[in-house]
């Protein structure tokens, strides 16, 4: 059963019924839009009850933060990249509190990463889910007796799916990892921007000798600027078409696609690396190679650090696609490129794969490491 709160003194009845819970199960139905996303109903479940909020009828549903808001309790969700900036946007939050995500709890327990919720219901309580009102318009109001049913369902199903989870991390001492590895990938600080190289733009040998020096200019401004302003400036893939275009006025920048407006000092300085290019001289220019798409020992290097990932992560029982991807991946195969295998330790892993990551996975990373033949290029 479920309860509908529509009127803001139904909504004030719910906060002060709802001051003493430690833990809240949490869903949204909202509509996204090209340039912004609205909450159109928050479906909480505490103390064995559910409670639909209808956040589009209520227009504030910020008097909820009382409850929800309060330090040490905790949001359970499954997959909720979307839900955490609607909910901390809706409650005026400026952090939410601990977080479990099951989803994500669900990778660093098992192989599987990216479940979706009912999928993951039936592999742990065995029952199919409905997903009938799943691409409904909830801004239209009102809503029927079936779509509140249909939104309910998953938030009624969260403490069951959050019992059996916790109970497997539990068991394997990962507590603190599982709750410091949904705030991280949750509510963390994006990436940093990598640094660059010539290396970094396969078709850099391409381009025109002027353009090979402006390509390298605008690399080593890239790479001076610091990790917030790297996020602040243009997509890196942009400066190849900078290159090829070499424009040396402002006009002529908007005309490269895809060229975002940017602050008056960047675009300057780009400009200025730009016609540096075009004026210096040409004889001494050292002209890039063109890479080759593939090596064999390349490839072996590939297959090796693969097998060795998929090993550790096994011991581990994580999700290799949770723990080590991406940027980390990319930094291994660089470390152990530079360094050869003997590199990879205790300190540069840590450094490597980050706190929580490097506790699940940083020992049996370095046991497989170390314990399959590398490859004799190494």
């Amino acid at each position: 059963m479920w309860t509908l709160v529509a009127h803001q003194r139904d909504l004030f009845a719910l906060t002060q019924q709802l001051t003493g819970t430690s833990t809240y199960y949490l869903d949204t139905e909202f509509d996204s839009r090209a340039d912004w996303t609205t909450l159109c109903l928050l479906q909480l479940h505490a103390e064995g009850q559910t409670h639909l909020v209808d956040a589009q009828a209520l227009g504030d549903i910020s008097e909820l933060a009382v409850a929800l808001g309060r330090p040490g309790v905790t949001w359970v969700l499954h997959g909720a990249h979307q839900d955490i900036p609607l909910l901390t946007r809706a409650l005026r939050l400026s952090a939410p509190p601990t977080l479990f995500d099951t989803q994500i709890a669900w990778g660093l327990t098992s192989p599987e990463p990216s479940t979706s919720f009912s999928y993951l219901t039936y592999r742990i309580l065995g029952t199919r889910h409905s997903k009938q009102h799943q691409t409904d318009d909830w801004t239209r109001r009102p809503l029927s007796k079936s779509q509140l049913s249909y939104a309910a369902e998953d938030v009624n199903t969260l403490p069951a799916m959050h019992t059996f989870i916790l109970r497997r991390i539990v068991e394997l001492g990962r507590e603190r990892a599982v709750h410091d590895a949904c705030y991280d990938l949750l509510c963390g600080a994006s990436e940093p921007s990598e640094l660059l190289s010539v290396e970094s733009f396969r078709n850099a040998w391409q381009l025109e000798p002027a353009g090979q020096i402006a390509l390298r200019g605008l690399i080593s401004w890239f790479n001076a600027l610091s990790p917030v302003e790297r996020t602040q400036t243009l997509d890196s893939k942009l400066f190849w078409s900078l290159a090829n275009r070499m424009p040396t006025t402002p006009e002529g920048l908007r005309q490269v696609r895809g060229m975002p407006r940017l602050p008056g000092p960047q675009q300057e300085r780009i400009l200025s690396l730009i016609r540096e290019a075009q004026e210096g001289p040409l004889t001494s220019v050292q002209l890039i190679e063109p890479p080759p798409y593939a090596t064999f020992e390349r490839l072996e290097l590939d297959a090796w650090l693969e097998y060795v990932r998929t090993i550790a992560c096994a011991k581990a029982r994580v999700s290799k696609e949770l723990v080590l991807a991406g940027r980390r991946l990319r930094q291994l195969k660089e470390l152990v490129v530079k360094d050869g295998v003997q590199g990879l330790n205790d300190q540069s892993a840590e450094r490597i794969l980050g706190s929580w990551q490097y506790s699940l996975v940083g020992e049996a990373l370095l046991w497989a490491a170390h314990q399959i033949a590398a490859p004799a290029s190494l």
